[in-house]
């Protein structure tokens, strides 16, 4: 009896042993799903500027002194592999303060000897479709790459604008409600903490134009913009 039960024993071990390697081989191709939620800051470079007012184009001679900005996110990925995509809902509010170096008679208030100024803030939504690459993924650490396109919807009826010095008073820029862009990103992880280096390059126009409220006249305004953030966060 026990002769028959060692036999049996014997011949189970390699059904068993094929067994475990199935199972092990299923759950390396199962899409794990990871959630989390990251806080950031970031910056805007402008890669196309132009201003018209009077008919007088300003595009270097516009001094750029842009605020930093904020974001909050939540997020999910579907990671196999070392490949993962990602998504998210980012609210964040960006803020832009342009000063024209340029001789102010043709475009400052006459009483005034002050170089008009333009300060811009905007509360925004972005959501990107991100696919990724895990080129070191270590237990307890690991670094990727990812890129993608990403849309940002401006909230333009809450958007703060204020015009300082010009000719004209009660000035206003009409935004665009949707922006676009290509994102470019890297990122470190350390156990369930990650750090995200992003640069977005802008893709399409983010205004329409200058108008006055009261004469109903439109001035020439054309912008995209680039943004560099970095953001910390937790993956679950």
């Amino acid at each position: 009896m026990r002769i028959i039960i060692a036999i049996i024993l014997f011949l189970s071990l390699p059904i068993t042993s094929t067994a475990q390697k199935v199972e092990e081989e299923n759950t390396e191709q199962k899409i794990k799903v990871n959630y989390g939620f990251k806080v950031g800051f970031h910056a805007a470079t402008y890669n196309s500027t132009e201003f018209g007012i009077y008919g007088y184009k300003f595009d270097e001679r516009i001094i750029q002194s842009n605020k930093i900005g904020y974001s909050v996110a939540p997020f999910i990925r579907l990671s196999k592999n070392k490949f993962y995509l990602q998504t998210e809902v980012t609210a964040s509010i960006s803020r832009h303060y342009f000063e024209f170096d340029e001789e102010t008679a043709l475009l400052s208030s006459s009483n005034s000897d002050l170089s008009p100024k333009y300060k811009l803030t905007t509360y925004c939504m972005q959501i990107p479709l991100l696919i990724g690459y895990n080129f070191v993924q270590q237990s307890l650490y690991g670094m990727s790459f990812f890129t993608g396109p990403k849309a940002k919807f401006v909230f333009t009826a809450h958007d703060k604008q204020e015009f300082s010095h010009f000719s004209y008073d009660n000035l206003y820029e009409e935004l665009r409600p949707i922006v676009y862009y290509w994102e470019l990103g890297f990122g470190v992880n350390i156990a369930n903490f990650f750090f995200d280096f992003v640069y977005d390059i802008g893709i399409s126009n983010n205004v329409n134009g200058i108008y006055h409220a009261e004469s109903g006249e439109r001035f020439h305004s054309n912008r995209s913009d680039n943004l560099l953030s970095f953001s910390v966060g937790i993956i679950f």
